[in-house]
C-alpha cells in the first residue's frame, strides 16, 4: 500500500469519525436540550411549557369545540388548539405593581393554516410593524396591546407585555443556530432539574411569602406562597398509566430546607388525617391510592413533593354529572350558561 492511498484511507476515516462525532453530539443535544418554544422565549419570571401531542393519545383532548365563538374562531382561522397545537410555551412576566396582572410572552407549535391566520391577524390588527424581515401584528385586546408573528409554517410568537422587546427576542433567537441558545436564565439553570419525559412542567422564582409573589398570579392555590415562597420551584407532570406529579423547592441553604420539609410534612399528615376522617366507610380506591402516594423527600438543599394520580381518578374529576350520576330520576332544572369572556 501506497504512503498517498494510506493518507487518503485515514483522511477517510478521520472525516467518517468527525461526521458521526457530530451525529452522536446532535443526538445528545437534542435529547437533554430544552424543548425550543422555550428557549426561544425571553427573560422572564416563569416558565411553563406542555407537549399536547401525547396527551391526545389517552384523553378526549381535541374533541369538537361547543362555545359559539370558539366555533367563530375555528371556522376563521382553520386552527383549533385541541386538535392542531402541538406545544407551547409561556414566559411568565411578573408585574411590578402587585394590583397588576402578570403578563405573558409565548411560542406555539402546530398545524396552521397561514393563510387564513394571516387573514384573521390582519383583520383584527390596528397596525403592524416589521422586525428582521418578520411582520408583526398589534392587536388591540382589552387594556393592552397583543403583538403575533408567524416565526414559520408550523410555529407562531405572540406577547401581551406592551414592549416590543419580547417578541423581537423570540425573533433573534429564532434565526439563531438551534442550540445556539439556552434559553432564559431560569431554564438553562433549572431544566436540568425536569424529570425526563415530562409532558408539562413549570419553572418559576416564588417570593417570600411576606411580600406578593408570582404564585399569586399563576397559581391555582392562593397558599403557593405560604408552601414554597423564597425559593425556585420546577413542577412537572409525567404518565406512565398514572399521572406523576412532583414539585421540587431549591431553597437558600439546606438549612431553609429542612424548615420547609418539616413544615410541609406536617401539613400533608394533616390532610391525610382530615381526610380519613371525613371519608365515608367504603372510600373510593383511585382517591384512597392518591392520598397514599403523597409524600415529601428532603434533598440537601431540595425539597420534593409528589403524589400518583391513578387515571381512573381524573376520568372521574373530569366526568360530566350524567356520567358520575347514571340513575337521575328527577328532571333536570334548566340552566342558562353564563357568557364568559375569551
Amino acid at each position: 500500500m501506497t504512503r498517498i492511498r494510506r493518507r487518503r484511507i485515514l483522511a477517510l476515516v478521520l472525516t467518517m469519525l468527525s461526521v458521526i462525532g457530530l451525529l452522536v453530539a446532535a443526538v445528545f443535544l437534542r435529547m437533554h436540550a430544552a424543548p425550543e418554544p422555550a428557549r426561544l422565549l425571553p427573560e422572564c419570571d416563569g416558565i411553563l411549557y406542555a407537549n399536547l401531542k401525547p396527551v391526545r393519545t389517552f384523553t378526549n383532548f381535541g374533541q369538537k369545540p361547543t362555545a359559539p365563538e370558539y366555533r367563530k374562531f375555528v371556522e376563521q382561522t382553520g386552527f383549533q388548539f385541541e386538535r392542531d397545537l402541538d406545544e407551547i410555551a409561556f414566559a411568565i412576566h411578573a408585574p411590578q405593581d402587585p394590583q397588576h396582572e402578570a403578563r405573558y410572552s409565548e411560542v406555539m407549535v402546530g398545524r396552521f393554516n397561514s393563510a387564513q391566520i394571516a387573514d384573521f391577524v390582519t383583520r383584527m390588527a390596528q397596525s403592524r410593524e416589521s422586525y428582521r424581515n418578520h411582520e408583526i401584528f398589534l392587536i388591540p385586546y382589552e387594556d393592552r396591546i397583543v403583538r403575533v408573528t408567524m416565526l414559520s409554517v408550523d410555529m407562531i410568537a405572540a406577547s401581551n407585555t406592551g414592549d416590543p422587546a419580547q417578541i423581537d427576542h423570540i425573533i433573534d433567537e429564532f434565526r439563531r443556530s438551534a442550540f445556539a441558545s439556552g434559553g432564559p436564565r431560569l431554564l438553562a439553570h433549572y431544566y436540568r432539574d425536569v424529570p425526563f419525559g415530562s409532558l408539562a412542567w413549570l419553572i418559576t422564582e416564588v417570593a417570600p411569602s411576606r411580600t406578593m409573589s408570582l404564585g399569586d398570579n399563576i397559581a391555582p392555590l392562593p397558599f403557593v406562597r405560604q408552601l414554597f415562597g423564597g425559593g425556585v420551584v420546577v413542577g412537572s407532570a409525567r404518565y406512565n398509566g398514572e399521572v406523576l406529579l412532583r414539585a421540587d423547592d431549591f431553597l437558600r441553604d439546606e438549612g431553609a430546607a429542612k424548615d420547609r420539609a418539616e413544615q410541609l410534612q406536617n401539613l400533608l399528615t394533616l390532610y391525610k388525617t382530615t381526610e380519613h376522617q371525613t371519608r365515608p366507610e367504603h372510600p373510593d380506591p383511585d382517591l384512597e391510592s392518591a392520598l397514599n402516594s403523597l409524600k415529601v423527600d428532603l434533598k440537601g438543599a431540595d425539597v420534593q413533593v409528589s403524589a400518583s394520580i391513578p387515571r381512573g381518578l381524573i376520568e372521574k374529576m373530569a366526568a360530566t354529572p350524567a356520567e358520575t350520576e347514571p340513575h337521575p330520576q328527577v328532571a333536570p332544572i334548566p340552566i342558562t350558561p353564563r357568557h364568559r369572556k375569551r
